[in-house]
Order: structure tokens, then C-alpha cells, then sequence
């Protein structure tokens, strides 16, 4: 009865430790993005709602690196300080075993497991499809009204959108648009008048209307005149690259599809999101005997031995990934000499810690 008493004691102080690392974590990878959604979203006049929404869809996309990371953190945390304050010495003392005393991170890193499966096999892909669709109706659907009189309006990729009068949300007047999507000729177009509207699913249209375009050419400038004309630009943005849409069988059958070094590229995709889920379980047997080495670090010690080891893992994952795009060793040793090689070390701590 003390025991699981104990345990649950364990347990309350991993979670809350647990969820306070995973806050931190994903707030710190998540400030580059921020900054680059920021300026996206606040060019078209996307909402404080919207702006959360987009947050909360990229968050599935750090679990996959955080949630391991916070686990190792928590441990380190919890057994760290129990360490130092004698309390681990004063169970053993008393009959109780360091594998027993684990247990706790055992359940916890099978939580974790669960959770981490989940988030790569279906939740991870599902928010990456949603991402990309919130963003691009976010900007599709807002454009027209972000353009402001007199203001040179660039969202658009390699279009300039110069309105000097704007009646209504929609309705422009004195239009002049620069368009060098067409590397070989730049168009340049004036229009008295005309209207923005969304075209399909991806593409934003302007109706222009009593307007001339000019056309350079290397000794000349082509000048057409016209009574009404659409121009239609379609905008896809890259925020989530397609294969993160896909789950890991989706991954593998893409390999199919693909050759050369795209083909190692997805390949080695499919071996991520299978080993970062395992990491999880890993951690659950490196994590407490490292937490007993560790423990006169302090809090703050923890939390750098702890982000150590997984920039130290994370460097060999790419270093050998690096290798078999060129050739130089197979996806599946790339994808699993790291992760197998972090499990012989933790099953050798846990072994060795256990035993004293």
C-alpha cells in the first residue's frame, strides 16, 4: 500500500513537471513561426482568433520532438530532486528497489508512447491538412479587403498592387498592377476601375476594367488596350510541406512513387515517425538512471543535460541521414543506427544504476 502510495506521489509530481517542460518547449520552437505567421496574417487583416487557431494547428507538429523531451526533462526534474533530498536513499534503505522506484516512469513513458503514436499516425497529419487549408482561406478570402488606398500591396509573389482609390471592400479604382511571374516579360497594367473577387478554391481575381497593359521588350514596349479584362492569380502558401499531410503508411506508399534521392528522402521520413514515437519509451529507462548521476546539478543542470542529449542524438540522426541521401550507408541504418544506439546506452545506465 506505501508503495503505490509512492507511486502515484511519482507520478503527480512527473505530470506536473511534464506539462510545464512541454509548455516551455513548444513555446520556444514555436517563436520563429510565430514571427513568420505573424507577418503573413497580419498583411491580409486576419483576426486574433484566427491568429490563435493557426498556433493551436502547429502545436501536433513539435509533439513529435517535445514530447520525448519533456519526459526526459520531468524525470531528471522529479528523481533528480528526490536524489538530492535523500528520499531515494531513504526508500532504498528501506527495501525498496530502484526498478520499483521506476515504475511510475514506466506508466508515464507508455502514456507518452501512446500519445506520441497517436499524434504520428493521425493527428499530426490531420492538423498539417487543416493548417495549410485555414491559411490559405485566411489569405484568399481577406486579401481584397487588407489593399489600402495608396499603399503598394506585395502578399501576392511576384505581384504589385497599387490601388489610389478603393469605394468599397471589393471595388478599386486607378489600378496599377506589376506582374513578372513570366520571367521572360514583365507586365505592366493600368485600369480605371475594376473589383477583387475570390476565384475557386485558390486563386484571387481581379476584374479590371478601361485599362491598357504594356508589354517590354528588349527595343520596344507593346501597348494593348482593353474594355475588360480578368487577371487571375492563384496562391498557394508554402506552410506545411505535403508529405507532413500524410501518416506513415501514406509515407511509405508514397516511396513508390518516387525516385533517386526524393525516394531516401521519404523514406527517411517514414523511419522519423516511427523512431520519435519509440523515443518515448527509451527515455522511460535512460531518464531515471541518468536523473541519479545527474542529481547535484540541480533544476537547471537537468534541463541542460536534458536538451545535451537529444541535441547530441538529433546531431547523429542528421548526420547520418546526410549519409544516405549520398549514398553512403542505407534509409533503414540512417533511420535506426541513432535510436538503437541511445537504447543500448540507456538499457546499460539502468542495468548498471539498478544493481547498486
Amino acid at each position: 500500500m506505501r508503495v503505490k502510495i509512492i507511486h502515484k506521489y511519482f507520478f503527480r509530481e512527473l505530470l506536473i513537471s511534464f506539462v510545464l517542460s512541454i509548455t516551455a518547449f513548444n513555446m520556444i520552437l514555436m517563436m520563429e513561426r510565430i514571427l513568420k505567421f505573424s507577418m503573413l496574417l497580419s498583411g491580409v487583416g486576419a483576426s486574433a482568433y484566427d491568429f490563435l487557431k493557426i498556433i493551436l494547428l502547429v502545436q501536433p507538429q513539435l509533439f513529435l520532438l517535445t514530447i520525448p523531451m519533456s519526459l526526459m526533462t520531468s524525470v531528471l526534474f522529479t528523481y533528480g530532486r528526490l536524489n538530492a533530498d535523500n528520499e531515494i536513499i531513504v526508500l532504498k534503505a528501506v527495501g525498496v528497489s530502484f526498478a520499483a522506484l521506476t515504475r511510475p516512469v514506466f506508466f508515464f513513458g507508455f502514456l507518452c508512447f501512446c500519445a506520441s503514436a497517436f499524434n504520428s499516425f493521425y493527428l499530426g497529419p490531420a492538423t498539417s491538412t487543416s493548417l495549410r487549408e485555414d491559411i490559405t482561406n485566411i489569405i484568399i478570402n481577406k486579401s481584397p479587403m487588407a489593399i489600402k488606398e495608396g499603399v503598394f500591396y506585395t502578399l501576392f509573389k511576384n505581384v504589385v498592387v497599387l490601388v489610389r482609390e478603393k469605394p468599397s471592400d471589393r471595388a478599386i479604382k486607378d489600378v496599377f498592377i506589376y506582374d513578372k511571374r513570366d520571367d521572360t516579360r514583365h507586365w505592366t497594367i493600368f485600369a480605371k476601375e475594376g473589383s477583387i473577387n475570390v476565384y475557386g478554391q485558390g486563386g484571387i481575381e481581379f476584374v479590371l476594367k478601361n485599362g491598357e497593359v504594356f508589354l517590354p521588350d528588349n527595343k520596344s514596349i507593346t501597348k494593348i488596350a482593353f474594355g475588360s479584362y480578368n487577371m487571375i492569380i492563384k496562391f498557394s502558401p508554402e506552410i506545411t510541406s505535403q508529405i507532413s499531410e500524410l501518416t506513415p503508411f501514406e509515407v511509405l506508399k508514397r516511396t513508390k512513387e518516387t525516385t533517386g534521392e526524393e525516394r531516401i528522402s521519404v523514406f527517411l521520413e517514414f523511419h522519423r515517425r516511427l523512431t520519435l514515437p519509440l523515443l518515448a519509451l527509451i527515455m522511460s529507462f535512460f531518464a531515471p538512471a541518468f536523473a541519479m548521476i545527474s542529481a547535484k546539478t540541480g533544476k537547471l543542470g537537468g534541463l541542460s543535460l536534458a536538451m545535451l542529449v537529444f541535441l547530441a542524438y538529433y546531431s547523429m540522426l542528421i548526420y547520418f541521414e546526410k549519409l544516405a541521401r549520398t549514398g553512403g550507408i542505407s534509409h533503414v541504418a540512417a533511420g535506426w543506427i541513432p535510436f538503437v544506439s541511445l537504447l543500448i546506452i540507456s538499457i546499460y545506465f539502468f542495468r548498471k544504476e539498478n544493481s547498486r
